[in-house]
Parts: C-alpha cells; sequence; structure tokens
C-alpha cells in the first residue's frame, strides 16, 4: 500500500543528524511510508533550524576537543557531557548539545560506560569530522525525496483556535494547518507526523483535522 505522510520540522531535522536523541525513529518514520510532504512553511522553518542546530552541535563538540586538552579526570562517562552542556550553555544551544550526546556515545564510543580522556578526545575528533558531511548529505537527500504541498490560501480561523486552546505554538498551527489543507484535497489518505510533544498532542485532540492518522515519536520504534 502507496502510504503518505505529511512530516513536521522536527522529525526532519532529527533525520538528518545521526547524532540527535531521534534519528533512528525518524528512521523508522521514514521506512513505513512510501510518500513523504512538506509546505514551503516547513522548508523554511527547516533552512533555519538546520544550520542553527549544525552550529550548535559543532560549536559544543569545538568547546569539548579544547577542554579536553587539559583534562582534569582521566576518565570519562556521558553524564560528563552533559555536565558540561548544563554548565556552559542555555536555552537552543544547551538542548542541542544535550541531545547529541548519546547518540554520539553510541555511534562513536559503544557500549562503555566509561573511557579514557585519550580515547574521548579521538571519538570527539572522528565526530567532528562526520558532522557537517552526515548532515549536508542527509539534507541533500531529504530535499530530493520530500513533495512540495500546494500553497495553502484557507486560514481556517475555527481549526487554529482549537489548537491554540490546546497550547499548540504558532509556528506548528501554521505547519499542521498547512498539512490539514493538504490532507483535504487530496485523495489519498495523509497521516501527519509530528515529533514535537505540543503539537501532536494537540493535533490529536482535534477532530475537525482532515489527517487519515496523527502520529508522534511514540509510534516508531528506534531500530
Amino acid at each position: 500500500m502507496n502510504k503518505k505522510a505529511f512530516f513536521d520540522t522536527c522529525l526532519l531535522i532529527a533525520y538528518v543528524f545521526s547524532i540527535n536523541s531521534l534519528h533512528l525513529k525518524s528512521e523508522s518514520a521514514f521506512n513505513h511510508y512510501s510518500e513523504y510532504f512538506w509546505s514551503s512553511n516547513v522548508v523554511e522553518e527547516f533552512d533555519r533550524r538546520f544550520y542553527k542546530k549544525q552550529k550548535n552541535v559543532r560549536s559544543f563538540f569545538n568547546d569539548l576537543e579544547r577542554y579536553l586538552e587539559s583534562p582534569n579526570q582521566e576518565f570519562y562517562r556521558p553524564h560528563d557531557l552533559i555536565n558540561f552542556a548544563l554548565k556552559n550553555y542555555t536555552d537552543r544551544k544547551k538542548d542541542d548539545a544535550k541531545s547529541s550526546v548519546e547518540p554520539f556515545w553510541n555511534r562513536y564510543v559503544g557500549f562503555e560506560s566509561q573511557i579514557l580522556f585519550d580515547a574521548m578526545k579521538n571519538a570527539i575528533s572522528l565526530c567532528l569530522k562526520d558532522l557537517s558531511i552526515d548532515s549536508n548529505e542527509n539534507k541533500s537527500f531529504l530535499e530530493s525525496i520530500m513533495q512540495t504541498t500546494p500553497q495553502r490560501t484557507d486560514d481556517y480561523p475555527d481549526i487554529d483556535l482549537m489548537l491554540k486552546s490546546q497550547g499548540v505554538k504558532d509556528a506548528d498551527r501554521t505547519i499542521t494547518l498547512d498539512g490539514h489543507d493538504f490532507a483535504c484535497n487530496c485523495k489519498s489518505p495523509i497521516d501527519f507526523v509530528s515529533f514535537d510533544d505540543e503539537c501532536y498532542i494537540g493535533a490529536k485532540n482535534v477532530e475537525l483535522l482532515c489527517f487519515n492518522s496523527i502520529k508522534g515519536k511514540y509510534d516508531f520504534k528506534a531500530s
């Protein structure tokens, strides 16, 4: 069966960054469907978020690399990296740094619970070499398979108000309504997939949305 889905920005960002806590679930979401859609609003938000996240994650591992030039301990654990992020960053940069620690450890360290600082430096060096190449290649591939929906002309004020009452933020409401408009005018069933918890829960609670199904990160396994 040809399954179609409209994807939100959070899922797409998770897909292009392999050291993202939701990366494996995003791959599972793509494997679940055969056609993938986004709107021009998603494209714009995705581009902004991509370059900002790439900068934040690269900065985090560059700072770690410099920090390890004068180590104050012999062994390092994932918790030490999280503490470094909490101590040195705020807001989005802190979130981007924290969410990269576990997938970084799994990919570049392995199953060890702690490693020597020399091994940590080597792992960080490998990560930095891969970061820009991998994310840019994944972004190019993503852009080649995503289909852009027609421009929405209806504001759907009643549904917008319902989403707002559910705590869905402005940008997420815009994206949800883009997908809703496409689903209403599409002959085939369209799922809406959002890895943003507030957007997912809010959309689930608005029955007027035209989606075949609304799915979140808990609907996909990190395989």
